[in-house]
């Protein structure tokens, strides 16, 4: 189930809230170590408990696995053609 390179990592605030709430400093998360056990409960046990919120913690490992930045594709086609320039009419008013 797990094949490739993995982090998991348990959230404070529930299913919902875990995810979708921003950083805060009563936050925490725990992050489980590289051999990932398969028992729930060892996974537990090895877990490093962590305060903070887990996004910036993704941001740092996500940062190290990517490659530089480089420009974004040409925005557009025949079918769909770009309408203005972003954020849009909506955000400039």
């Amino acid at each position: 189930l797990l094949a490739g390179d993995v982090r998991y990592v348990l959230t404070s605030g529930g299913h919902i809230a875990g995810i979708v709430n921003p950083p805060n400093p009563k936050a925490w998360y725990e992050v489980g170590t590289e051999d990932n056990p398969a028992d729930p409960l060892a996974w537990r046990d090895a877990a490093l408990h962590k305060s903070g919120s887990w996004w910036e913690d993704w941001a740092t490992w996500g940062a190290e696995r990517a490659g530089p930045l480089g420009p974004p594709p040409p925005m557009g086609s025949d079918r769909y053609p770009v309408l203005g320039a972003a954020p849009g009419e909506y955000v400039r008013g």
